[in-house]
């Protein structure tokens, strides 16, 4: 499915750019880094439950182990995610520790909690602050194999049903304690919960996806409209804080359904450009570094600079560009030489049958 990883490309885009411009003005007027973080939850809800629906066909024809399945499952996403987490995290806590609240408080950051502390201090000029939504993800992966591992085919749909409900409950109930940002898992429950609707109608409805996509094409249209209502509102409306995460979650699963199938035409085209594809592929790297790059890189190119008196004078665009070029050099680094090894060791944890093989 590479068309999916131009998705991840336009999604991490939109994360930079909420991160590097001015918010609520130009360019940033749209909600850019929600709508970035809900397109990686509803596509990490697809391919995550997607992954952990086959592993439960494989448990029910006795294939496969419950114990095996979420072992292999788990390590699997530690060789994704961990190495360049705990890389990112432990130059921080060493180079720039006066960026973060790390040095402070550790245990959060490397034990997957920030959020919970993020919660508490709501310090977003922390250079790690987008690592709320990892730290989301990891929870749960911690929770969530269980549960689809478990349940019942017949059932699985009112899994999903109570999951993007009580995502929508749980901001209400942190809306009446005055906690508007949703960065604690269950808020984001109904983002995934649209990603794993998905992955039930692919692996165990494959004869219902066109009539599926043709309902979730008029039902994303509708989405998309009470979206840009919602934009008329106050950012800590309730209405925005309790349905524009799921409004984009509709719109979003409408795009990685067609996206996973494979778009046509112009657009299409657009989705299979190399270079695009490629952004998405190092879009883990991207998201990582994009707070470090200009809040570190350019300063000590400067400094640099300055020490050969030759000192880099960097305008508003001109900084922005220059980041951009560090931080697709790093990401690409990164890629190549921590993540990209790493990931060669996933062969050794995969689910076998005879004339299959699921990764």
């Amino acid at each position: 499915m590479p068309q999916l990883d131009a998705l991840r490309t336009f999604a991490v885009l939109l994360v930079i750019i909420f991160h590097w411009f001015p918010t609520g003005e130009g360019i940033n007027r749209l909600p850019n880094g929600t709508i970035g973080v809900v397109i990686f939850f509803v596509l990490s809800g697809f391919l995550i439950t997607r992954i952990l629906l086959q592993n439960r066909d494989l448990i029910q024809t006795g294939d496969y182990s419950l114990k095996e399945s979420y072992r292999n499952f788990f390590i699997r996403r530690v060789l994704r995610l961990f190495p360049l987490y705990y890389l990112a995290l432990t130059f921080v806590l060493i180079v720039l520790p006066e960026a973060s609240d790390i040095d402070q408080h550790p245990f959060y950051y490397y034990f997957y909690g920030y959020n919970f502390l993020l919660q508490k201090t709501g310090n977003w000029a922390d250079t790690l602050s987008p690592f709320w939504t990892l730290a989301v993800e990891e929870q749960l992966y911690l929770i969530w194999p269980w549960i689809v591992l478990l349940t019942p085919k017949n059932t699985f749909r009112w899994v999903i049903i109570t999951m993007i409900i009580s995502g929508i409950a749980f901001r209400a109930y942190e809306y009446t304690q005055g906690n508007l940002d949703g960065i604690l898992t269950p808020a984001c429950f109904d983002t995934f919960g649209a990603g794993a609707m998905w992955a039930y109608i692919v692996v165990d409805y494959r004869d219902s996806i066109d009539a599926f996509l043709k309902k979730l094409s008029i039902t994303a249209g509708l989405a998309l409209l009470g979206f840009l209502a919602l934009l008329l509102l106050p950012g800590d409306h309730l209405l925005t804080v309790l349905f524009q995460r799921t409004l984009i979650s509709v719109v979003a699963l409408f795009m990685i359904g067609r996206a996973s199938l494979g778009v046509q035409g112009l657009l299409g085209k657009i989705l299979n450009n190399p270079v695009i594809q490629y952004f998405g592929r190092i879009s883990y790297g991207l998201y990582v570094f994009h707070m470090i790059v200009p809040g570190y890189t350019i300063a000590l190119l400067s400094d640099l600079s300055n020490r050969i008196h030759r000192p880099l004078m960097l305008g508003y665009w001109s900084h922005r560009f220059v980041s951009l070029i560090i931080l697709l050099s790093v990401a690409s680094l990164s890629w190549y030489l921590i993540e990209k090894p790493f990931l060669s060791l996933k062969r050794y944890f995969v689910q076998k049958r005879i004339g299959q093989l699921v990764s």
